[in-house]
């Protein structure tokens, strides 16, 4: 059961990937928007970012009896542990003297609003399998 749903979080998060950053990518081709940051790579953090707390929150929910009744707990120390991270590592686009335009922000904004829609029905789903 376990591999089964990391199967499924895996193939669910790399079709949301691939499918919503070639929808993106291809919206600003057309209206030849060019950022100064790269948007695969903030796909790819937020892709990555989410299946490693799904699979980390589908492996304790299963094998922590003790842990089980605290991931609602626990799902919110890993968002601000998630946004901590992505602050850190996109650190030059975030809070350099660069200024984004609006376009800019919302691409910046989308995919990770998109994988937080994404996490939050996944944590729903192994939340309320346990009880």
């Amino acid at each position: 059961m376990l591999l089964k749903n990391i199967l499924y979080y895996t193939l669910i998060c790399g079709l949301v990937l691939a499918g919503s950053y070639a929808v993106h990518n291809f919206i600003l081709n057309q209206n030849n928007v060019e950022h100064p940051f790269s948007l695969w790579n903030i796909y790819l953090f937020q892709g990555i970012a989410t299946l490693v707390l799904c699979i980390a929150f589908e492996f304790i929910s299963q094998k922590s009896q003790q842990l089980r009744d605290q991931l609602g707990f626990l799902y919110l120390g890993a968002m601000a542990l998630k946004v901590g991270l992505f602050c850190m590592v996109f650190s030059n686009i975030l809070f350099s003297s660069l200024v984004l335009s609006r376009t800019d922000s919302l691409s910046l904004l989308i995919p990770v609003f998109l994988f937080l829609f994404l996490e939050v029905l996944i944590i729903v789903k192994i939340l309320n399998r346990n009880h």
